[in-house]
């Protein structure tokens, strides 16, 4: 058995189109109907008083009297029926088909009154006015078409009605050529019949041109709106992602000044000692290098860059685990309110990162309120369906929906709220980095981040984040501190880093605390030595170098020394996503505490 296939998607599309245009097709020749009944009314009453003016001296009883009593009476009516469409033609539950039957049936009565009004008058007055009478109901036939054209049930209504009881009226004359002229007005009401069909055909088709170019015109016009706005955001990508660029390229050699910067203050501050003149000096250094570093993070960020450590977390126990930390940072002007129902399905997001964003917010909140206010925190769940445009892909998502009670945007504002280094606060106070970072943060984990906002009704962020089936993880374990073992002694140590700088105050570091430091300036350096059968326990050595690369060192190292244990440091996004699954890395820029913990954690595996 064959089963024909159903309509495509695009049949479905075209009938809809063509059933719309067929729609406001009909209902436009109703309209034109009409808007020409007024003057179809003044014709046909002035036309009744001239006919019944000439024809009352000349007929035998006053039948063109009352005959004009009923032309008006029907007039009338029909001036009823037009005003009762004129003032529910504006109503929005209007129905143009229902319109339809009581046109044509008012036409009807109109060519009655005059068909066989001039059937009854016509024997009674002398032949001239016969030719009179004969000629006035054929020129109203004729105008009919005029008034008419739009709709031929109305059309016909009329040219029938008023011309078929003069034939009949002819014909019951007896004699040839009364017959002859009963026919004759027979074939002039079908000529006419036809002529009204072609008119007919030619005004729908022009009224179904005019719609389809209207539609068609509206199409264009969506299709250029949307093709602009495309434009517009193919424009803003290549600007976000020349931006990302350019700040991954310098990241790399910010990271190592800052590394040197901050490896040679602390070394400093420890062999001053309690120096009261020139402690709080470097330590003034040192906040200023690790504003440098929370500047290239935020960049990092924005870029969608930075190396981020996604796993399952309850995001009900992060928001209760920082509301202590927020209500300190927004101050007791501010009333914060959590909702965070529990229960709520876990997300795959990189937990630090998470809580960086959601105080970033929260800051930002805070400083568009600064005579105080409220700010409100919900968790909620949503659904992205295939039928939804935007630029999530269809599936379940956690939504953070952060709400505050500031100030708010205009729309020119709320346009540029993402954009890079574009701020509303002072010279000097923030970086426009903030909302960029969270919105690289949300897009790297497979988000996003929606703005909405109104001059005087705050502002609301919704921070977009997929969920997922896995079981989430302990908040304990995702911010547990590393391995802090003591060093390992004597333990031998290859450091590789293309950056004399860097290398030199690594290596001075560990030397410190009791390592037996190596150095090697590339990779040619390390393999030679490994060849040589030195003795290394750890192989330290930076991701972005000239030549072979810090990935592709370690897998020619484990070639030669199978099993070697190593540490890779980076401030290159690239490493996170090639580099070895058991090999640790550390981001520069790092401090000489953290490196001491890494490799000790390092070592004691």
């Amino acid at each position: 058995m064959n089963i024909s296939p159903g309509p495509t998607a695009r049949e479905c599309a075209v009938t809809s189109s063509d059933d719309r245009v067929a729609g406001a097709v009909y209902a436009e020749q109703i309209a034109a109907v009409f808007r020409q009944m007024p003057i179809a009314l003044g014709v046909n009453a002035v036309n009744a008083g001239l006919t019944a003016a000439v024809l009352t001296p000349l007929a035998a009883w006053p039948l063109p009297f009352f005959w004009f009593v009923a032309v008006l009476l029907v007039t009338i009516g029909r001036g009823v029926l037009w005003w009762r469409y004129r003032s529910s033609s504006s109503s929005a539950e209007f129905d143009p088909g229902r319109w339809s039957v009581p046109a044509a049936c008012g036409s009807l009565l109109a060519g009655l009154v005059w068909g066989i009004g001039g059937a009854l008058m016509f024997p009674m007055v002398p032949q001239l006015a016969q030719l009179f009478l004969t000629t006035v109901i054929g020129g109203m036939c004729a105008g009919a078409i005029v008034v008419s054209a739009s709709h031929r049930p109305t059309l016909l209504a009329f040219l029938l009605s008023a011309s078929l009881p003069m034939a009949v009226c002819f014909f019951s004359q007896g004699s040839t050529p009364d017959a002859v002229l009963g026919t004759m007005i027979i074939v002039f009401a079908a000529a006419l019949a036809l002529a009204s069909r072609q008119l007919n055909g030619i005004l729908v088709q022009a009224v179904r041109l005019r719609f389809e170019l209207d539609e068609a015109n509206q199409r264009l016009q969506t299709e250029m709106a949307e093709h602009r706005a495309t434009e517009a955001a193919l424009r803003q990508a290549q600007k976000l992602e020349a931006i990302g660029h350019l700040t991954g390229g310098i990241a790399h050699d910010f990271n190592n000044l800052l590394t040197v910067v901050i490896g040679n203050l602390v070394l400093a501050s420890e062999r001053l000692g309690e120096d009261r003149a020139v402690t709080p000096l470097i330590d003034g250094a040192v906040q200023a290098a690790e504003r440098g570093v929370a500047l290239i993070q935020r960049m990092l960020g924005f870029a969608r860059r930075q190396r981020l450590e996604p796993r399952p977390v309850d995001l009900g126990c992060l928001l209760a685990g920082i509301e202590n930390m927020l209500s300190q940072t927004l101050g007791p002007q501010i009333r914060l309110a959590v909702d965070a129902p529990a229960g709520a399905a876990p997300v795959e997001v990189d937990a630090n990162q998470l809580e960086l964003a959601i105080l970033n917010l929260a800051v930002n909140a805070r400083d568009a309120m600064p005579t105080g206010g409220a700010l409100s925190i919900a968790l909620v769940n949503r659904h992205v369906d295939r039928a939804q445009p935007g630029e999530l892909p269809a599936r379940d998502y956690a939504v953070i929906e952060i709400t505050d009670t500031g100030t708010g945007m205009d729309e020119a504002t709320l346009a540029q709220a993402l954009d890079p280094f574009f701020t509303t606060k002072e010279a000097g106070i923030g970086s426009g980095l903030g909302l960029p970072m969270v919105q690289g943060f949300a897009a790297q984990s497979g988000g996003a981040v929606r703005l909405s906002s109104a001059p005087g009704a705050g502002t609301t962020v919704e921070l977009w984040l997929p969920e997922t089936s896995e079981s989430p993880v302990g908040l304990s374990e995702l911010t547990a501190p590393g391995a802090t073992d003591a060093p390992a002694p004597g333990a031998q140590i290859l450091l590789c880093d293309d950056d004399d700088d860097v290398r030199r105050v690594v290596g001075a570091y560990l030397g410190s605390i009791g390592y037996s430091v190596h150095e090697a300036i590339g990779a040619e350096t390390v393999l030679r030595m490994l060849d040589d059968n030195a003795a290394v326990d750890l192989l330290i050595v930076d991701y972005a170098m000239p030549g072979m690369n810090g990935t592709e060192t370690l897998r020619q190292a484990r070639r030669r020394r199978p099993g070697l244990k190593a540490l890779l440091i980076t401030g290159h996004a690239g490493a996170v996503r090639d580099g070895p699954a058991d090999v640790a890395i550390l981001r520069k820029p790092f401090g000489p505490g953290e490196l001491a913990r890494v490799v000790n954690a390092t070592l004691a595996v």
